[in-house]
């Protein structure tokens, strides 16, 4: 098993809930629709722009595949504007694994405790907001083109994530975004996930050429804690059942 931690720093790669349930997210998140307001008016003003920030991103441009998406590089609002301490890292945590006979590649997303999330987060140190595992018919395990991803944070208060893994046939692409309300969504090959019902998403690409998905409702994650939770997943009868199924690649 490989498992790699990546922490996305600030000079690097920084890149329709009703009323009472936004109400109550304000409480757990330090946030208000006027913060959103606000924040949104800085991304509109050029002097709330960080133009050092915007010149460190600069070398992103044309980087090459990283997910679905080509990286942007737009002036962003200075993180601090936000308040100290609003944000306070961002990255991923990933590894491949044998579940049954099959091979499976996870990658993991998380977003370091800050004066937005702290409410929310109480003791626990970084809040991992999605997971997924793909079943894949091959590895590379020396230079990694198969499987590759990124953390953005440069819409800070929210924060995105994406990436893909190749099989011999087909691309699984995904995203997923979190918000500072503390609503969070990703899509896998156009299937779209709510992650409030769960923040583990496993994909089994079929011999036929279509997929299936498994949404798992996990507990609240870190860092440190989604490999043992991962090692729990690739034991249980159900998870193995899903990616051993006789149709699967």
């Amino acid at each position: 098993m490989k498992q790699v931690i990546v922490i996305v720093l600030l000079v690097l790669f920084g890149c329709g809930k009703s009323n009472k349930a936004s109400e109550k997210d304000e409480v757990k998140t330090n946030w208000s629709q006027q913060k959103r307001a606000q924040y949104l008016s800085n991304r509109n003003d050029s002097t709330a722009w960080d133009n050092q920030m915007l010149s460190n991103d600069k070398q992103l441009i044309g980087i090459g595949e990283l997910g679905p998406f080509e990286i942007g590089v737009f002036p962003v609002p200075k993180y601090e504007l936000l308040g100290a301490d609003s944000f306070k890292g961002l990255g991923n945590k990933n590894g491949d694994f044998q579940i049954g006979d099959k091979a499976i590649i996870m990658n993991s997303f998380f977003v370091g405790k800050n004066e937005l999330n702290k409410a929310r987060l109480n003791d626990r140190t970084d809040d991992l907001f999605f997971q997924i595992l793909v079943l894949t018919d091959t590895l590379d395990t020396e230079n990694y083109n198969l499987n590759k991803s990124i953390a953005i944070s440069r819409n800070h208060p929210d924060y995105l994530a994406q990436g893909f893994v190749k099989t011999k046939t087909q691309t699984i692409d995904y995203v997923a975004f979190t918000t500072a309300e503390n609503t969070a969504y990703a899509i896998v090959n156009t299937r779209l996930f709510d992650l409030s019902f769960g923040k583990a998403i496993l994909i089994a690409p079929q011999k036929d050429g279509t997929l299936k998905s498994l949404q798992i409702k996990s507990p609240d994650l870190t860092s440190n804690s989604v490999m043992e939770y991962t090692f729990t997943l690739k034991n249980k009868p159900k998870i193995i059942k899903f990616f051993n199924n006789k149709d699967t690649i």
